[in-house]
């Protein structure tokens, strides 16, 4: 899939309803899928919600794409403001907000004076158009 392709479009929740536009998306590794999308929030476009991948599919519409993740989920989770990145402890809560592992299988509160791991989520920008 080119996922760059899907940048400004929208992201529906599991019930078809927008949670917002598209964007930039998000890496583990360097030759693995985007696992988080991060999204211009409807309600107040200075935030930006992170949005696991979870069964990511094109949506209905053909414009954008549909997760399998509750929108009041997105709602509740750690967000950003324009701009800013995620602090390491954000990234751990993210994983743990949506019920996942986090690589390394640290809790944030194991690891709350530690810092980010270096690299642990990438930038998917411009990856797809080697």
């Amino acid at each position: 899939m080119e996922w760059v392709a899907y940048r400004g479009a929208p992201l529906y929740d599991e019930d078809g309803n927008v949670i917002g536009s598209i964007e930039e998306f998000f890496v583990e590794t360097d030759d693995g899928p985007p696992v988080w999308a991060v999204v211009v929030n409807e309600a107040d476009p200075a935030t930006r919600s992170y949005v696991p991948m979870l069964d990511a599919r094109r949506a209905e519409d053909g414009q954008g794409l549909q997760v399998s993740v509750d929108g009041d989920a997105v709602r509740d989770a750690p967000s950003t403001d324009s701009g800013d990145d995620l602090s390491g402890e954000q990234e751990r809560q993210l994983y743990e907000h949506y019920g996942q592992n986090y690589p390394g299988g640290q809790t944030s509160e194991e690891t709350s004076n530690e810092k980010r791991k270096p690299g642990l989520l990438q930038r998917l920008f411009g990856r797809d158009q080697r």
